[in-house]
């Protein structure tokens, strides 16, 4: 499983579908980017809550992911109110952030997830998380970049792509070492690809989604 390669796939996936496209032309719009952070909002809420959900069913037959996903669990606490601070910033009220609904494909994402947390291998886990840190780590800066200077936004807007940006790129490699060593079994590597290829998939339709999403 040639893990680089496949953040190198992830990467050009995103940057060549519409919503990035739009904002690398200029022609992006705040609403696009405001409904693509609803969904970023109902995503990173339950985040914590499904990794911890796959690391109790991985102590026994897989401990130190186990061990990775408690840790990381963590880690994510709370990113769903810088995602929400976010959405203020972009003009959407408290009551406007609490009344809005995730997209199609982010119901999909979340119920791909909590599917293999609880029911199916949860080491399947690690590859919707290798998407996600990879995209962070590899084009999230600079996506965040062009948004501040497509829709003139001035620093605002931005501290969950910016934060991330940042975090990832510890996150993404350390995903790298520990499915490396952990992942040794056809079922468990087998799982984790099939997991990337759809993470990367829902993630770029949840992009199309916001192209032809209007929150107001």
């Amino acid at each position: 499983m040639d893990l680089l390669s496949m953040q190198q796939l992830i990467s050009e996936r995103l940057l060549k579908s519409p919503l990035p496209c739009a904002f690398a032309e200029g022609t992006a719009t705040r609403h696009q980017y405001c409904a693509y952070m609803i969904d970023v909002y109902h995503y990173a809420r339950h985040s914590s809550q499904v990794i911890g959900m796959a690391a109790s069913r991985l102590v026994l037959s897989h401990p130190k992911m186990a061990a990775y996903l408690f840790r990381h669990a963590e880690e994510e606490l709370g990113h769903d109110v810088w995602a929400s601070s976010d959405l203020r910033d972009l003009g959407m009220s408290e009551s406007q952030i609490a009344e809005s609904m995730p997209s199609d494909p982010c119901l999909q994402m979340l119920g791909l997830e909590y599917l293999y947390a609880c029911h199916l291998n949860p080491v399947g886990l690690f590859g919707w998380m290798f998407t996600l840190e990879s995209l962070g780590a590899k084009v999230g800066g600079n996506i965040a970049n062009i948004i501040n200077k497509t829709l003139s936004l001035d620093g605002k807007g931005l501290y969950f792509l910016t934060g991330h940006a940042e975090a990832d790129t510890t996150h993404a490699t350390d995903l790298i070492s520990i499915i490396s060593a952990e992942a040794r079994t056809a079922e468990d590597i087998a799982v984790i690809n099939r997991m990337i290829y759809l993470s990367i998939d829902l993630y770029i339709k949840i992009l199309d989604a916001a192209t032809v999403t209007d929150p107001a």
